[in-house]
Parts: C-alpha cells; sequence; structure tokens
C-alpha cells in the first residue's frame, strides 16, 4: 500500500512540539509541577512566608525549567530527521515494515514494523513511535481503507488514542483556577499581595537627616516627614517607641500619627517605621479617612506635647549609667499611674521634678528603659504636669 505524505515541515515540527508538550509523560510532569507552582503562589500571595515559600517557588521553577530543556533536546533530534517527512513523498506500508521513499532522491528510509514501540491516534492522525526515537505522522486522509492501515499496525502494536485536548483544557482549568485565587488576594485585603500592594501604593520613604536621637530628637523625625509630605495642622499620637544605641544611634522607630484639619477633623493617619538592620529610610504608610474616621482630636494628647517632652528630657545624661547597648522612649498616650516608683513630672518650662504625695500621677507620660529589662532596671517615667483633664 502506498499512502501519499501530507506533511510539510512546519506541520511537522508543530505536531512534534504539540506531542511532546501535551502528549508524552514530560506533559503529566509539567502538569503536576505547573498545579504545584500555583498552590506555592497561592501560599505566598495568601500568607507570604516568603523564607519558605520562595525557595520551593525556585525549586518548582527549577524542575520546570530542566524538563523544557529536556523537551527541548527531544524536539531538535526529531527535527534533525524531518528531510524523511518531504512534500510529495511517499509512505509505503506492508505487514513487515513501513518505507519512506523520496520524492527528490532514490533515497529510502526503512523501518520495520516490529521496532513499534507505540501507535497512537487521533481524529486526523496515526502518529508511530519506533525504537530509535523517530516519530512518524501519518495522515488518515488517504484513498485507502483505514481498516488495511489499522490491520497493518495492529499486528504488532494496539492503537491508543491521544488526549493532546484533555491535557490543554487541564491546563487552561488549572491557570484560570490560580489565575482566580492568587488574583482574590491582591484585592479587599484578602491575602497578603494585597497587604503589599497596599503598602507600594500608600509608602513614602524619607532619609533621616541625622540620625542620632540624642540630637535630632523626634521634633527631627518630625521634619524629616514634613520636608517629603504635608501634614495636617493638629497632630495627634498615642503609639510612639524609639530604640537607639548608647551612641544615640536611632535603630528603630515605630508610630502612628492622626492628622486632623484646621475644623480638628481626622484627615489622615501616618504609620511611621524603620528598622535600620532592613533600610536607612523611615517608610510612611498615609491612610486617608476624609473626615470619616471615628477618632477624637485630644488637646491633651497632641503631638506637640511629646515632642516638647522629649526636647526637655535628658535622655543622653540619663542612659548614660545604665551602660546598656540598647535604650529606648515610649509614649502610649495619656496614663495612670498607682506606683510613684520612677515617676518624674516636666512642668510646661522643661522643667523635671519629683512629684509630691500631693500630685495626681496622670497625664501624657514618656517612659525610658532598656527593652528587655524593664523588670530589672526601673524605667524612667516622665509625666506632662500641666495636663488637663476637661470635662
Amino acid at each position: 500500500m502506498v499512502i501519499e505524505n501530507k506533511l510539510t515541515k512546519k506541520l511537522y515540527r508543530r505536531l512534534i512540539l504539540r506531542d511532546l508538550i501535551f502528549g508524552s509523560k514530560s506533559s503529566l510532569i509539567i502538569l503536576l509541577l505547573y498545579v504545584m507552582l500555583w498552590r506555592v503562589l497561592y501560599s505566598i500571595t495568601k500568607i507570604g512566608q516568603l523564607k519558605t515559600n520562595i525557595p520551593i517557588f525556585l525549586g518548582i521553577s527549577f524542575l520546570l525549567l530542566l524538563t523544557f530543556i529536556h523537551i527541548f533536546v527531544v524536539y531538535r533530534k526529531h527535527v534533525k530527521k524531518d528531510s524523511l517527512i518531504q512534500v510529495g513523498s511517499q509512505i509505503e506500508i506492508n505487514k513487515t515494515q513501513l518505507v519512506i521513499v523520496s520524492s527528490t532522491s532514490t533515497e529510502r528510509y526503512v523501518f520495520p514494523l516490529e521496532s513499534l514501540t507505540i501507535i497512537k491516534e487521533n481524529k486526523k492522525w496515526y502518529f508511530l513511535y519506533f525504537q530509535d526515537k523517530t516519530f512518524i505522522p501519518i495522515s488518515k486522509k488517504t484513498e485507502h481503507s483505514l481498516e488495511q492501515i489499522n490491520e497493518y499496525f495492529t499486528i504488532f502494536k494496539p492503537i491508543r488514542q491521544i488526549f493532546w485536548k484533555w491535557t490543554v483544557i487541564l491546563f487552561s482549568l488549572f491557570t484560570i483556577v490560580g489565575v482566580y485565587y492568587v488574583g482574590s488576594n491582591a484585592i479587599n485585603f484578602k491575602g497578603a499581595l494585597a497587604w503589599k500592594i497596599f503598602e507600594l501604593k500608600t509608602e513614602t520613604r524619607v532619609k533621616l537627616e541625622n540620625d542620632n536621637f540624642y540630637t535630632t530628637k523626634l521634633s527631627g523625625i518630625i521634619d524629616s516627614v514634613k520636608a517629603k509630605m504635608e501634614l495636617e495642622p493638629y497632630l495627634m499620637t498615642n503609639d510612639l517607641e524609639i530604640e537607639f544605641e548608647q551612641d544615640g544611634t536611632i535603630t528603630n522607630i515605630y508610630t502612628y500619627i492622626y492628622g486632623f484639619d484646621q475644623n480638628q477633623k481626622l484627615q489622615s493617619g501616618y504609620l511611621i517605621y524603620f528598622d535600620k538592620t532592613k533600610s536607612n529610610k523611615v517608610k510612611i504608610h498615609k491612610q486617608d479617612w476624609n473626615g470619616e474616621g471615628t477618632t477624637v482630636y485630644n488637646p491633651n494628647n497632641d503631638l506637640s506635647i511629646v515632642i516638647n517632652m522629649l526636647k526637655w528630657i535628658p535622655v543622653k545624661d540619663e542612659v548614660k549609667p545604665w551602660n546598656e547597648d540598647n535604650n529606648a522612649v515610649l509614649y502610649k498616650g495619656i496614663r495612670d499611674w498607682k506606683n510613684p516608683e520612677g515617676i518624674r513630672f516636666i512642668d510646661e518650662k522643661g522643667k523635671i521634678y519629683i512629684p509630691s504625695k500631693a500630685d495626681t500621677e496622670t497625664g501624657p507620660t514618656i517612659s525610658l528603659y532598656i527593652p528587655g529589662k524593664e523588670d530589672i532596671i526601673i524605667p524612667h517615667r516622665y509625666v506632662f504636669a500641666p495636663f488637663y483633664r476637661g470635662e
């Protein structure tokens, strides 16, 4: 039986590549790794844990790369044999062998059918795989009986159905599901990715003009922020912590500042933090309230009070006797102290004195302490004396 070869080089190469990616054992490996990659990507965008997930992600990506390199090498080997498939050539089949007769020469390429390893088919093609790794597609568009061709092939091997479409469908399905779930982690603060996008959109970075806390104080930090962005006329905080080394070098800053307009309506919130081990710049995340926040401005808790108190407190002299590598100041708003130990008062002129028994130890308070040793070395608590309670 003689069959006209329906292949072109372009078609032959496309069929090889399609078979290697979607119809071989490699396709199962690719599919498995692809699903694992989406799973790890979902975990990264949902909960983060980058130290664990990034190495896994890179490992799976590397295995995928090796698989594709293997496919490419096999593809190149097949392509080098495309001289077997020439326009106008003929395929001769009998019960013992398959012969490809060149249209441009007298060359004949003989393949014993007993060397067949696998025979696959779809609606349009038979795909013959030989022991020497030769891949030969034969079109079903022929004037000869397909039953007769089937008979020649099945003498040696059963014909299997090839499921390229199902593999493509699975890849498409996993892609849609993966994009949906990973995408959902990027919106409405449902995952770590959404928070990271929010940070990138709202983050401003500021380099401190002076990173020595003894000289720059809180006022220098706020001035650096103001040089980068405009702040509201009324500022308030009840959460401030600054850590610094024995020589005064600032190592950590964490504070949240509320910004109120002229009518004392909450307009913005500023999360300000700094970690010397990660960056040399202060990070600021602005949150817009647009007058709809529930936090009420309290003049007794104005940021200026904290700034002035830190100007008046002789921080360097106070921490020197401790001789510790790491020191810190802490402000948590207006506090009521039951234990007078370590309490000091600061009046409106910056004078520091020990309170009498008649004094009420309540007011805006700055604590100077050694992180991790609060129970060993008593912190110094500085209470702003002109505290107005209001009605």
